[in-house]
C-alpha cells in the first residue's frame, strides 16, 4: 500500500510543479460559449417539472377535501393545510429559477 501512496505522491509532484509560480489568475468567472442554452432549456425543463407536480398536488388536496365533505372532517383540514403548503412550495420553485439565473454571470432572468 505504500507504494501506491508513493507513486501518487510522484505524480503529484510532477504535477505541481509543472505550474509557473508567477502565473496570473483572471478575476471573474466566465462560462463557455453557448452554455446558456443549455442552462435555459435545462431551467425550463425544471419549471415545466415543477408545474406538473403543482397541479398534482393541488388535485391530490382537492380530493381530501372531497373525501372529508362525506363525514371525514379531519381529512378536509388536512387537504386545506396542504394546499397551502404546496402553493407556497411552488411558488418557492418558481421564485428560484429566476434568482438563480440572476446570479449566473451574463444570465438575465426571464419571466415565468
Amino acid at each position: 500500500m505504500s507504494g501506491f501512496v508513493t507513486g501518487q505522491y510522484k505524480l503529484l509532484t510532477v504535477f505541481n510543479t509543472s505550474l509557473d509560480a508567477n502565473y496570473e489568475w483572471e478575476q471573474g468567472i466566465e462560462i463557455p460559449t453557448g452554455a446558456m442554452d443549455s442552462i435555459n432549456t435545462l431551467f425550463s425543463w425544471g419549471r415545466g417539472v415543477v408545474v406538473v407536480i403543482g397541479i398534482i398536488g393541488v388535485l391530490f388536496c382537492a380530493g381530501k377535501m372531497a373525501v372529508g365533505k362525506f363525514g371525514r372532517s379531519d381529512l378536509a383540514a388536512e387537504g386545506v393545510g396542504g394546499l397551502v403548503w404546496t402553493i407556497l412550495g411552488i411558488s418557492l420553485m418558481l421564485i428560484a429559477i429566476p434568482l438563480i439565473m440572476l446570479l449566473l454571470p451574463g444570465g438575465e432572468a426571464a419571466a415565468v
